[in-house]
């Protein structure tokens, strides 16, 4: 049967027909193979204009559809939508980026930025000849969900689960509820105590009858996928099997031990904010006449940023103490002050009505601790405001430390096959599109389990997380993407390593056969990337597809291209910033997009070296964060190793790169292209 590709070129209004001369890429596209209708509007994205692809599908009786346009990480749904109301498999559409990746990048040139729009199209005409119909596996899904956490997160989203009409299973490892907000005084801004707030929150779960709260609970085992979860508790050393649909991640936050610091567990009387809280809480501040509190312990350096909450905490209990004794000194020692969203009179507040002393040190000139010759504490810093040091004489030395994640993140993390960062904050599937989600379908995330974050941030998470819970469990299914693994076992040598290398568990082996969990499945292709027999496709990034696009890219000028392998999160949101941000970079590149770095076998690499191609860029996530847990990883140890290969062929090192990106990086996906563009004598 022959293909009928249908090729869709998008003006974007002057987005990029501004740049690109969108006629003339819409008449070399009617020149490749497979095509046989090609239009080009100005708005293709528009309601009226899907409709006359729908239209144009039927007319011209077109099997494949190939959209050039803007980015497919916001736009490729609303397509994929058009074809399936047209009747066609929404997976026989291929989207070129031309709008990211040659107009706004490339706008000194309108030919050069021109030559890269063909470029992408015929890189993806080619790739849409291959493609094949996928159905998405339809997953029954219960009204059950488990939420981890017994803090204000996770009694506010069990509670708005809850109302929703859903079983709630609310889950705490300590005795009590609470979470971190039990162990304060009082919540800034608006000063209220923080037991008042728990105290409402535990009478509205005791009453409601959706809600089962099981303190002293550990999560000793996750199973399954979502709306079939099945879950191990043990409550004081008894176990029971649960299962459920969904589950809400709500684990809270911890202070990190500031040791060795500005004299902490050295020297008594140095303690943190948290130690202070407990202290206000008691009403028993003890026989001090000056407090002297230090920000930014542990934070805003090489290691980690701004804790988002130390400088709201520090003023807060600033002023407690000044209300417990108006006679007491207090001396906030900042960076700089940022309260975030605290009313705007709240430091005015503070200063003016409590007499709270602020100085401003560097970065570079840190303040110093040190024992004076009569006995006491010391506080040493160089107030950058005042141009000179000051010394002083503190009872008590308060640091305002950093936060990581729950000490009980780097199981958890395990127990669901989820990404946390280095300080054990989870993270989210896509911090714009997804920002309450996991990659895995079925598992949220709320709180601070994300990130430090106020109270008030914390319960409109904890809201969210909960309308995300249940919009699968109110439908009562959920239907899967249906890019997934496909193992032909002809040719499958039974080695196992697909099962081992999985990082959902969505391979099992029946005896020492390999058969696919279709409804765990992400797609991310690491189980493809190390086949030593490539026995496993991923539908929609095959290795035929992937290899046709590097083909289709260096059928022209192969010495002055470099082909990149971007990953579909971070490394391809790295490349939309720097296109948004209109960050110029030489337009010598051609990116394939993979759904994760882990994809990225060795014979694409060595492909695109046969060909002639003067490059190839590996992009994936930054460490140590993942979209697919270990993808990063496991390119990482592939591109080594072949990089030991490649020199035994006289191929260079410089000629193969990788680099590591947060979905924000543009600047740095734009830096490494210039470089390697230069390295490279291009």
């Amino acid at each position: 049967m022959s293909i009928k590709t249908g090729v869709f070129v998008c003006d974007c209004g002057t987005n990029i027909a501004g740049t690109v001369n969108v006629p003339e890429v819409a008449e070399y596209a009617r020149k490749l193979d497979s095509v046989v209708f090609v239009n080009e509007g100005k708005w293709i994205c528009s309601v009226d204009y899907l409709s006359k692809i729908k239209q144009f599908i039927t007319e011209h009786k077109l099997d494949r559809v190939v959209v050039a346009c803007c980015t497919p990480r916001t736009h490729e749904p609303t397509f994929k939508s058009a074809l399936k109301e047209a009747g066609l498999n929404p997976h026989l559409l291929e989207f070129v980026s031309i709008r990211e990746q040659c107009s706004w990048v490339h706008k000194a040139d309108i030919a050069v930025a021109t030559q890269k729009a063909k470029d992408l199209v015929r890189m993806g005409v080619s790739k849409s000849i291959l493609l094949e119909p996928a159905e998405g596996i339809r997953i029954p899904v219960g009204k059950e969900c488990l939420i981890i956490g017994g803090g204000i997160a996770g009694m506010t989203a069990s509670l708005a689960v809850a109302e929703q009409g859903f079983k709630v299973i609310l889950v705490e490892k300590s005795a009590n509820l609470g979470g971190i907000l039990g162990k304060l005084d009082m919540v800034a801004p608006a000063n209220v105590p923080a037991e008042k707030i728990i105290a409402a929150k535990m009478e509205q779960i005791e009453r409601h009858p959706n809600i089962r709260c099981c303190t002293d609970t550990v999560v000793e085992q996750i199973r399954g996928y979502i709306g079939n979860y099945n879950v191990k508790l043990t409550q004081k050393g008894a176990a029971e099997d649960i299962k459920v649909s969904t589950i809400i991640v709500a684990t809270g936050m911890r202070e990190i031990e500031p040791s060795g610091l500005f004299g902490y567990g050295k020297y008594p009387g140095i303690i943190t904010q948290l130690q202070l809280e407990e202290r206000l809480k008691n009403k028993q501040l003890g026989p001090v006449k000056t407090v002297a509190m230090i920000n930014c312990v542990n934070s805003k350096n090489d290691e980690r940023g701004c804790c988002s909450v130390g400088c709201l905490i520090s003023v807060k209990n600033a002023m407690a103490i000044k209300e417990l004794d108006k006679d007491v000194r207090v001396y906030i020692i900042n960076r700089d002050l940022s309260l975030l969203c605290a009313e705007p009179d709240y430091l005015k507040s503070a200063v003016a009505q409590y007499d709270i002393k602020l100085l401003r040190y560097s970065e570079d000139k840190p303040p110093d601790v040190f024992k004076s010759e009569q006995g006491g504490k010391v506080v040493k810093t160089y107030d950058i405001l005042l141009g000179r040091d000051i010394e002083i004489a503190a009872d008590l030395i308060v640091l305002t430390a950093a936060f990581q994640g729950d000490e009980t993140a780097g199981r958890m993390k395990e127990l669901l096959k989820v990404s946390a960062n280095r300080d054990n904050f989870f993270q989210e599937a896509h911090i714009k599109l997804r920002p309450l989600d996991f990659s895995t379908d079925g598992i949220y995330l709320c709180g601070c389990a994300r990130s430090p974050k106020r109270l008030k941030d914390t319960v409109e998470e904890a809201l969210g997380a909960a309308l995300r819970a249940g919009i699968p469990m109110k439908r009562g299914y959920i239907e899967s993407e249906g890019i997934v693994a496909d193992i032909n076992l002809e040719i499958c040598s039974e080695c196992g390593l697909c099962h081992k290398n999985c990082p959902f568990g969505a391979i099992e082996l029946a005896g020492k056969q390999p058969f696919v969990i279709k409804a765990i499945c992400k797609g991310c292709g690491i189980c493809a990337a190390n086949c030593p027999k490539e026995a496993i496709n991923i539908i929609h990034f095959t290795n035929e597809q992937i290899l046709a696009q590097v083909e289709a890219a260096l059928s022209e000028r192969p010495q002055e291209q470099i082909i990149a392998f971007c990953c579909h999160w971070c490394a391809m949101g790295a490349v939309d910033i720097a296109g948004v941000s209109r960050l110029q970079y030489p337009a010598n590149i051609r990116i394939i997009r993979v759904m994760c770095a882990g994809r990225i076998s060795e014979s694409f690499v060595n492909k695109a070296f046969q060909l002639g191609a003067a490059g190839v860029l590996v992009a994936g996530c930054e460490f140590p964060t993942c979209h697919y847990i270990t993808g990063n990883y496991k390119c990482k140890e592939k591109m080594e190793r072949l990089k030991k290969k490649l020199a035994g062929k006289n191929i260079e090192d410089k000629r193969l790169r990788t680099a590591w990106l947060s979905a924000a990086d543009g600047p740095k996906f734009a830096k490494t292209v210039r470089e390697m563009v230069k390295d490279l004598g291009l």
